[in-house]
């Protein structure tokens, strides 16, 4: 899903979408799905370098993902749709404004788990353990992650409370870069990953896979390279519309049904249950690993 909140961002997008060779790309994946560079240059009559040009395009549209795949005639370029549906909201409502307190919870910073294998957890230095052996979930060092990941189940975080007796709480954001939980790795493995505040759930992201087709830009340099490199980076809202994850409304669940008060816990889960209509698990990524440097971060907006 491509989700504008302003039409005057889409400018990367109508580029791309302005060309009958770039419409031509986007309807072969739709009706074949996977398909490599050299079958579009023959499909569409043109060179490789003008296709490798036009999957450029439609790349940092957000329009298609680009993997990495081994034959026998050497590493493949493979391209798939990385979105089903564009959005333009022209009447966009502004985001709720106030004072912002912000925190960062790192990843192993979690106060209660359930997790299935395959799992594992590890730090910048080492892997924690053994990997598929839940009980290392319970080790000291786990407080030091930057990566974990489960088939199903749940690992639940303590947010820091912000709010003051004087104080309303406006809105409850939350970031994270995540992706499913592959056995080995792959880019198409759907899961529904959860999320709940204080024992309601919110709603449910679908994660398209695991991702491996680079390394993530933190990673260590030993991190293994047959598994899941990176994930995307998701945000999380709940206020007195509902809730929204990535802009899109999810849930009819609202910041007032979530008992937040001055002074109280507030528990936030990450969840996939074992009945998920997509049960492919979950990948976390913290810091050190991934993309972005950074655990979950909670933004409270108050007045």
């Amino acid at each position: 899903m491509i989700y504008l909140k302003d039409f005057k961002q889409g400018k990367l997008l109508y580029e791309a979408l302005d060309s009958d060779v770039r419409l031509g790309i986007l309807d072969e994946l739709l009706q074949k799905g996977e398909l490599n560079l050299a079958y579009f240059a023959k499909r569409f009559d043109i060179s490789n370098g003008a296709i490798t040009s036009h999957i450029r395009k439609l790349h940092e549209a957000g329009l298609i993902e680009i993997t990495s795949s081994s034959g026998i005639r050497g590493t493949q370029k493979i391209c798939c749709l990385a979105t089903d549906k564009i959005i333009i909201d022209f009447l966009n409502n502004p985001q709720a404004e106030g004072r912002v307190e912000s925190a960062h919870i790192d990843v192993g910073h979690y106060v209660g788990y359930d997790v299935h294998p395959t799992c594992g957890i590890v730090t910048r230095e080492k892997v924690i353990g053994r990997f598929d052996d839940p009980a290392c979930f319970s080790y000291p060092d786990r407080i030091k992650a930057g990566l974990l990941w489960i088939s199903w189940g749940y690992v639940e975080y303590l947010v820091p409370n912000y709010l003051t007796e004087n104080s309303e709480l406006l809105e409850l954001q939350f970031s994270m870069e995540i992706a499913s939980e592959a056995p080995g790795y792959s880019a198409y493995y759907p899961s529904d990953i959860h999320f709940a505040v204080n024992g309601h759930t919110l709603g449910y992201f679908t994660s398209k896979g695991e991702f491996n087709d680079r390394p993530g830009t933190c990673n260590p340099a030993w991190w293994y390279g047959n598994l899941g490199q990176y994930g995307k980076k998701i945000l999380v809202v709940v206020n007195e519309e509902g809730t929204f994850i990535c802009g899109i409304k999810v849930s009819d669940v609202r910041l007032s049904e979530l008992g937040i008060m001055a002074g109280k816990q507030i528990r936030f889960r990450i969840f996939v249950p074992e009945d998920a209509v997509h049960r492919g698990g979950f990948s976390l990524f913290g810091r050190g690993f991934g993309d972005y440097d950074e655990g979950i971060m909670c933004n409270f907006v108050c007045n």
